[in-house]
């Protein structure tokens, strides 16, 4: 038991710090997908930037003169460059292509520092000298240079895999060094052995150490920034889909706030309220299958939405038929009045058009109705703690409900108090027409007369 118990804890730290395929799949599979993408877009980072240095170094070889005989057995950078960009090249066309593979990208993370070890190995021919020479080279930079580029892609597996590559390629560079070496080839002195072909033992010990160590750490960090990756793909994906279930805006407040949401939380505003409500629903909804019914909805929705919120209007919530929003109480305004009833003349017209295109397809061909009302209101949370909303409160809402009832009473489109249409005014409204006048109409539920505005 407690050796499984063991067994279980391993495998969930190797998840944890590691990132396997299957620690990923068992995401939700458009985060996993999300996760993919960007791992994609870095492996194309990571064989660009490949492509650079091979470009610089190319370059770089070309200006410096040479230094070994012309007739020597083997170039090894320009041998080594060539092959290893056309390892990388080779890579960006299967990854740009989608046949990149895991198994395929293992092959050439080993293969491409498999070269690197080689071009070093063949620095010897080059220079026509003892194999020892290789192992004092500058090769050793470049290394951990193919190491570090490995962690441009969010998976510490192929540092991993690159490092230990690179630890085990250096190990057979100092054996091979060694075996082949005429004769006394190692020693413990260190001035011997930086003015001599002689192998110091602990150095190249402390290379290879180096070696690994540069890659654990990069592993590590790179498995810290993947479960990073992984939360912040997570939360965007929540943030996105929070805000198909929330106004943008809301979403927004949600997301971004300092501290949690709590039921209980809110703030005093001055705002307007809109009150959108389809003609008719009722009836229309006894005669239309259920396709053709949320088809209405869906259409209805999607076409005063927009228009809601291309005026400053934050979606408070859907009732059926009836849409909510309210002006300057999610974020404060001070044309909060004018936006509103600039918004309700767009969706007046935007209404007619939908009802005239619905006629000529001889569908059903509602009329929509609107109303709005201005003053303080409560912007904040309702609910408990498992099951929280974000809403607004006050006469304000409950005026602009009443008043979307009283249109289908005085036979119009939309109405709001004189009051409002006032402040709406003041704040910069200056429609064409002048808006009808309703003087001292009762409305039901509120106790005394109201002089209406007809907006349309």
């Amino acid at each position: 038991m407690t050796t499984a118990s063991g067994q279980r804890r391993a495998s969930r730290w190797m998840e944890d710090y590691f990132g396997s395929a299957s620690f990923d799949k068992a995401l939700p599979k458009r985060i996993y997908d999300d996760i993919h993408r960007q791992q994609f877009r870095a492996e194309i980072l990571v064989a660009v930037v490949q492509l650079a240095v091979v470009a610089v170094f190319t370059v770089m070889y070309l200006a410096t003169p040479s230094s070994f005989a012309p007739d020597a057995p083997v170039r090894a950078t320009p041998l080594g460059l060539s092959l290893f960009g056309i390892l990388v090249a080779v890579r960006l066309w299967f990854a740009a292509t989608g046949q990149l593979n895991r198994w395929l990208l293992a092959f050439f993370v080993f293969a491409e520092m498999a070269v690197l070890m080689f071009t070093i190995w063949a620095y010897h021919l080059q220079f026509e000298s003892q194999p020892s020479l290789y192992l004092k080279s500058t090769g050793l930079f470049y290394v951990f240079i193919m190491i570090a580029l490995r962690s441009l892609r969010f998976d510490p597996l192929w540092v991993l895999l690159s490092g230990f590559t690179a630890a085990v390629g250096w190990i057979i560079l100092t054996v091979y060094a060694v075996v082949t070496a005429p004769s006394n080839p190692v020693t413990w002195d260190y001035v011997t052995y930086m003015a001599s072909s002689q192998i110091h033992p602990g150095g190249e010990f402390d290379k290879v150490l180096a070696i690994v160590m540069v890659t654990v750490v990069l592993s590590l960090a790179l498995a810290r920034a993947r479960r990073f990756l992984v939360q912040a793909v997570t939360q965007t994906q929540a943030a996105t889909d929070l805000s198909r279930f929330f106004d943008r805006e809301v979403a927004e407040r949600i997301t971004g706030a300092d501290l949690s949401a709590r039921a209980g939380y809110g703030e005093m505003r001055q705002a307007a309220i809109l009150f959108i409500d389809m003609r008719g629903f009722t009836k229309l909804a006894a005669t239309l299958t259920p396709p053709e019914l949320i088809q209405l909805i869906s259409e209805y929705q999607r076409l005063l939405v927009p228009v809601v919120q291309a005026h400053g209007g934050s979606i408070d919530k859907f009732m059926g038929d009836g849409i909510m929003a309210s002006f300057g109480a999610v974020t404060p305004s001070e044309h909060y009045a004018a936006d509103a009833v600039t918004a309700v003349d767009a969706i007046l017209a935007a209404a007619e058009r939908w009802k005239a295109e619905r006629s000529a397809a001889n569908k059903p061909a509602p009329n929509v109705g609107a109303a709005i009302a201005a003053g303080e209101v409560i912007f904040g949370v309702i609910g408990d703690e498992n099951r929280l909303e974000y809403t607004v409160i006050g006469d304000a809402v409950n005026l602009a409900a009443k008043l979307e009832k009283h249109t289908k009473a005085e036979a119009v489109r939309s109405l709001t108090t004189v009051e409002m249409l006032d402040l709406a005014r003041q704040q910069g409204y200056a429609a064409a027409d002048t808006k009808k006048i309703l003087r001292q109409r009762d409305v039901a539920g509120v106790v005394a007369p109201l002089d209406l505005a007809v907006l349309g």
